[in-house]
């Protein structure tokens, strides 16, 4: 399966953690969505999520991993609870591929939000482990500053 990590499930070791399938193929961009924070529907938890801005990219590692291990990512994320969702979407390539993937996002978040503090550390390690565009680390730097 193939799956778009953008927020702190970039870092290598995190998403190990929870699925040791995981294999970056390539850094790649959503295009017309922007990283947000939310609070889910419940109130249980604040996270990454997708907001719709027209021209706007978001950045991340397009990994593949085994489906026993996206099944666990779905049991983490809670997506039984309706904490996040799974979402198609339509990646392009730092080489030019456009390739279609699957991410979550938050689905009916009842609140805007901060960054979790425990996404900071993970989410800029893996941006610039996997070397992300240098001016969209600086974009989630000063997005992550004070969280």
């Amino acid at each position: 399966m193939n799956y778009f990590a953008y927020a702190n499930l970039m870092d290598i070791d995190l998403i190990h953690g929870v699925a040791p399938s995981a294999k970056a193929l390539s850094i790649a961009c959503l295009r017309d969505y922007e990283l947000s924070f939310g609070t889910t529907t419940d109130g249980a938890y604040n996270g990454a999520r997708l907001a719709p801005v027209k021209g706007a990219e978001t950045w991340g590692v397009h990994y593949e991993l085994s489906e026993s291990d996206m099944a666990a990512m779905d049991r983490s994320a809670g997506t039984d609870k309706g904490h996040w969702a799974h979402k198609s979407i339509v990646l392009h390539t730092a080489a030019g591929e456009v390739v279609a993937s699957t991410t979550y996002d938050m689905p009916n978040p009842s609140a805007p939000a901060g960054a979790p503090a425990h996404y900071v550390e993970p989410l800029l390690k893996g941006a610039r482990a996997n070397k992300l565009p240098p001016a969209y680390i600086a974009k989630l730097e000063t997005l992550l500053k004070g969280a």
